[in-house]
């Protein structure tokens, strides 16, 4: 990462107005048992690699007092479209994904506590038909860490959605899965090229503690 990027982050992160996001981090999209499982897709990674990432991420950023929102998708026969069910070839229709009140709904290793945000969406955008935008603008918030399944589809969405309604866009590659790692690194290269900054946990949190210690002296 060049220096502007790093300054950039800073300048982001030193005004108390950003938010972490967390997308789709349920079973039906990590479990071994869960649906996208069960369609044949790889979920080791996300398991092994990134969940445990992400969880250490959240309870970092709680210490620092960072407001959380969980995202969480929800499908049922009011919100599925013909144009929708016939997405991904028709697999859709074929196994459920995300019904409500369901096993595969529920969070995946992850807990919202009582002072976090709960989001449902029915769509691949966290701000399409949810209340994402105004809970955002209630607070304050003017920049959006985004982190969660899939990199490629909804946090990718989420973020293009997020830089069109004018929020700064952090995408947190070490706490965003796929399952091809192709998919994965062509997002990380779309949004750092046009609608954000890219940047990992690690830098993020090294960046919040330094400004903490400039702040006190």
């Amino acid at each position: 990462m060049d220096e502007y990027s790093k300054e950039l982050i800073k300048s982001y992160l030193s005004d108390k107005k950003s938010a972490l996001i967390v997308i789709d981090v349920q079973n039906d999209f990590c479990h071994e048992q869960g649906a996208f499982s069960k369609r044949g897709l790889d979920v080791s990674n996300i398991q092994q690699r990134i969940v445990p990432k992400l969880a250490s991420f959240i309870e970092r950023l709680r210490e620092f007092n960072y407001p959380i929102i969980f995202v969480k998708t929800v499908h049922s026969e009011w919100t599925n479209s013909p144009s929708w069910l016939r997405r991904m070839g028709g697999m859709a229709e074929e196994i459920p994904i995300c019904l409500p009140n369901s096993w595969g709904s529920e969070f995946y290793k992850v807990e919202p506590k009582a002072t976090d945000c709960i989001v449902i969406k029915h769509r691949y955008s966290a701000f399409v038909g949810t209340d994402l935008n105004l809970i955002l603008r209630s607070k304050g918030i003017q920049t959006i860490l985004i982190t969660g399944v899939v990199t490629n589809v909804c946090v990718e969405t989420t973020a293009r959605d997020g830089f069109n309604h004018d929020f700064n866009i952090i995408l947190v590659e070490d706490c965003c899965g796929a399952y091809f790692s192709e998919e994965h690194n062509g997002t990380l290269v779309n949004i750092n090229k046009y609608f954000g900054i890219v940047t990992n946990s690690d830098t993020i949190i090294n960046i919040i503690k330094d400004t903490k210690t400039q702040n006190s002296k």
